[in-house]
């Protein structure tokens, strides 16, 4: 049994060593070191130069939509102005219109309305009135 045994042993490191291919080292030198340092950085340049032109596409998009907004913002404030400034105006001519001797006096001047013991006098000439 020895005999078989010691076969066998030298059997399995024959096929042991058939088995394992033969492994080749690629040692890096410092040129390829170097070389691919060089990769790396050319590529880091690249996604940095893509990213800040993107950067730069986007903020001058948006400066440009924030101008035509601003321009649209005064234009609309404009607008407002004259509308608080209308009624403003119209809230001034209902209070007055609550007051009843306003009412008479818009009745004389624009529709020739006067109380019955009143005698209207009109002035025609130079230094007249109307």
């Amino acid at each position: 049994m020895r005999a078989t045994s010691a076969a066998r042993k030298a059997n399995r490191q024959q096929t042991e060593r058939t088995k394992k291919p033969a492994r080749t080292e690629v040692r890096r030198t410092s040129s390829n070191r170097q070389q691919s340092g060089k990769k790396r950085l050319r590529l880091w340049a690249v996604l940095m130069i893509v990213l800040f032109g993107w950067a730069g596409y986007t903020v001058f998009n948006q400066s440009g939509l924030i101008a035509s907004k601003a321009s649209q913002l005064e234009a609309s404030s404009q607008v407002k102005a004259k509308s608080q400034s209308k009624l403003n105006d119209v809230q001034t001519e209902i209070k007055r219109l609550q007051d009843p001797e306003y009412i008479l006096e818009i009745a004389r001047k624009e529709y020739n309305m006067y109380k019955p013991e009143e005698i209207p006098i009109k002035v025609t000439g130079e230094g007249g009135g109307e």
